[in-house]
């Protein structure tokens, strides 16, 4: 059972003395970014740049209008990889992450920050264009992309026993002019992204703003996202996204059956922890070639699972994660060779809250240029910006039931016939997590240390904790 959140903060300033642009194009934000100031592209480069297309706002589908009205939507399908681009960029952006982890505990939200670049993806041309089609896993047509996003965050489930929402909303400038026309249609239609103005001069104001929105946007799990020291005045906009999971799983742990177990660390330190326990239906696999074990563990009432690689040595998640960084080892082709059968599952239970700034893993993708003076990006309020920083901040709980369920009373029956031994899975020792869908991944990290039996629920298996407001 699990309940994650994830927040991402994106800083738009704009670049110095920037032009308007005349040509049309459109605008977007992504999560967590700031913007900065720069210099101007030379008028060449502008007209040099590649045809833009309008991402009109569309016509509600209720029956209505926009606010400004617009062309309508596309109405053929989206042209999706044969291949999951979701899978392909996820892991690459682990394989930046991970290694700056060693010895703690980490979770992010790959979609989340997906889902930002896509909506910069869909504002940007020239070199920054093509940046961020590169390391995005982008299809070259960006209505395509949005169509494939807007499927994924319009997605939302809470059947009673999984909740997923996705919420975005652009904080912009009030002193800086309207929107771009036709941008809060397009981002509201394909990003679900609000927009709300506010005054940049009242940092604080501001900031206690934002986050009593990703408060309520994450049920209370993320707060004070935002510092006001992140706020100036030359901020353009800010770009928060939220994504909040919760799930029951389809088989429940008992908790009468979590116990004080031993843990093995990768330094060969030896801890106890709370381990849970289950004998029943999941999909497991052994990988070999990753030199690991592979459980899926299904969300009821959902085709949400949590996918969980474990090494074989002790002393093995470095290698493995190194690995994942291979597209055979997407985490769509390790998912396809699970078989379901009865498994002896031993997990331990883990809690972990941690930020990361994206921007230089994103750097070491070659996203170079939406970073810099030379920028190609088009934003709501007719200027062109850099991105200043993307920031995410991220929670998750794994227990037995789930967060609300965690005291709830558990009976098991089993035959009186023994089956044949199941074959068994036991997580004592560090370990690759990811939740996912069949298309994407909404969190991955590991864990290298799980909850303690005796720690309180708020501070137990804490991973590295940074203040944003630290950051400059």
């Amino acid at each position: 059972m699990a309940s994650k959140c994830m927040i991402l903060l994106a800083l738009l300033v704009p670049l110095l003395n920037a032009q308007t642009f005349n040509q049309p194009g459109y605008p977007g934000f992504g999560l967590g970014a700031r913007f900065g100031g720069g210099q101007v592209v030379p008028q060449q480069d502008l007209q040099a740049q590649e045809d833009i297309r309008v991402p009109s706002a569309p016509r509600q589908r209720n029956g209505g209008q926009s606010r400004n009205p617009a062309p309508t939507a596309p109405t053929r399908a989206p042209v999706i990889p044969k291949t999951s681009f979701m899978d392909r960029f996820s892991s690459k952006l682990y394989a930046k992450i991970a290694p700056a982890q060693a010895g703690s505990n980490f979770v992010y939200s790959p979609v989340s920050v997906h889902s930002i670049l896509a909506l910069i993806y869909g504002t940007s041309f020239g070199k920054t264009r093509r940046e961020l089609k590169s390391a995005g896993e982008f299809v070259d047509d960006q209505i395509d992309v949005a169509m494939i996003f807007e499927k994924l965050i319009k997605f939302r489930s809470d059947l009673g026993n999984v909740e997923l929402k996705m919420a975005t909303k652009l904080y912009h400038n009030q002193l800086k002019g309207g929107a771009y026309p036709g941008f809060p249609e397009f981002s509201q239609f394909y990003f679900n992204t609000a927009d709300e103005a506010v005054d940049m001069t009242r940092a604080k104001d501001t900031s206690e703003k934002i986050n009593f929105w990703v408060s309520d946007s994450t049920d209370g799990k993320i707060r004070n996202l935002a510092a006001p020291s992140d706020i100036t005045e030359q901020t353009e906009a800010l770009l928060v996204n939220a994504i909040y999971f919760k799930g029951r799983w389809e088989n429940e742990f008992a908790t009468m059956d979590t116990q004080p177990s031993n843990f093995k660390h990768s330094d060969g330190r030896i801890s106890s922890v709370a381990m849970m326990y289950n004998d029943d239906v999941y999909s497991l696999a052994d990988i070999p070639e990753l030199g690991a074990s592979a459980l899926g563990l299904n969300y009821r009432d959902s085709n949400i699972s949590m996918l969980i690689l474990l090494p074989k040595q002790v002393n093995g998640l470095r290698a493995l994660e190194a690995q994942l960084a291979d597209p055979q080892f997407d985490l769509n082709r390790i998912a396809a060779r699970l078989q379901r059968q009865n498994v002896l599952v031993r997990l331990p239970k883990f809690r972990i809250e941690f930020d990361q700034d994206m921007t230089q893993p994103l750097k070491q993708m070659d996203v170079q240029e939406m970073f810099g003076p030379k920028s190609q990006i088009k934003t709501m309020l007719n200027d062109r910006v850099r991105v200043e920083k993307i920031l995410q901040k991220a929670f998750i709980d794994v227990n037995e039931a789930g967060t609300e369920a965690a005291a709830a009373s558990y009976a098991k029956f089993v035959p009186l016939s023994l089956p044949a031994k199941s074959p068994e899975f036991t997580a004592d020792h560090p370990f690759v997590f990811a939740i996912r869908t069949p298309t994407s991944v909404l969190f991955i990290g590991h864990v290298e240390h799980p909850t303690p039996l005796t720690a309180s629920p708020e501070g137990a298996g804490r991973g590295r904790q940074r203040s944003f407001s630290s950051r400059q």
